[in-house]
This record gives C-alpha cells, structure tokens and sequence, in this order.
C-alpha cells in the first residue's frame, strides 16, 4: 500500500474541502482546499533532493508549487511514494486535475530498466 496524504483535506495545504464552487479556478489565492493552496503556508514544501534520499528505489510523486519549473522541479510536496509504479499511478489519478504533478522513478538506470522488461504498458 503506498503512502499518501490525504490529497483532498484540508490538512495537505488548503483552507477548505475539495469540490467547492471555485475548484475549477483553482490558484494560489483559491480557497477550493486543493494541495496548489497553502502547501507553503503548512511546510508540506521539501526539496526533491532531501525527499529522494530517504526513498531509495522507489517511484515518488510530488504536486509542484506554482513557482517552480514544471519539466525541473527543485522543490515539491510528496504525496504518494511506493515501490509498486501501479500503487503510485492509482494514488496519482485521485489528486485534483488541475496540480501539476511530478512522477518518477527514484532509482538506478539498471533497476529501471528491469522494471521496462517486465511491466507491459496498456
């Protein structure tokens, strides 16, 4: 089972549940309760680096601060972390649409490429 914050509470960041009428313009001034509002304001921000040392070998997923690079994130909120891709990718479809999101294996380009031998993609 992956470990993963409650993505649609307000503990993960926000100010109020997920779903209110504004979550389609969600920012960081909204107050839908998605984890884009307020993930600085609680400290659920880390740097990748710091995060990617305590899980070794395993796939993470981060929700990026709007002011950070997308495509190359330094800083982000882990929210789901697995050494099964499938259990990471599920948790992953349950996060807000509108969050930018960083997934990626954390690992060697050897046990990587294990992993591309034995998984089919549909």
């Amino acid at each position: 089972m992956p470990v993963m914050i409650p993505l649609t509470s307000a503990e993960h960041g926000g100010h109020a549940t997920c779903g209110s009428s504004t979550h389609g313009e969600c920012g960081v001034n909204c107050e839908c309760g998605c984890p884009y509002t307020g993930m600085e304001e609680k400290g659920r921000v880390e740097l990748i680096a710091e995060v990617e040392q305590r899980y070794p070998e395993e796939w993470l997923a981060f929700v990026i601060p709007p002011d950070e690079d997308e495509f190359a994130p330094e800083r982000g909120m882990l929210v789901v972390h697995s050494t099964d891709d499938a259990e990471v990718w599920e948790a992953v479809n349950r996060i807000t649409y509108n969050q930018i999101v960083h997934v990626y294996f954390n690992g060697t380009l050897e046990h990587y490429l294990k992993w591309t031998e034995t998984t089919s993609i549909s």
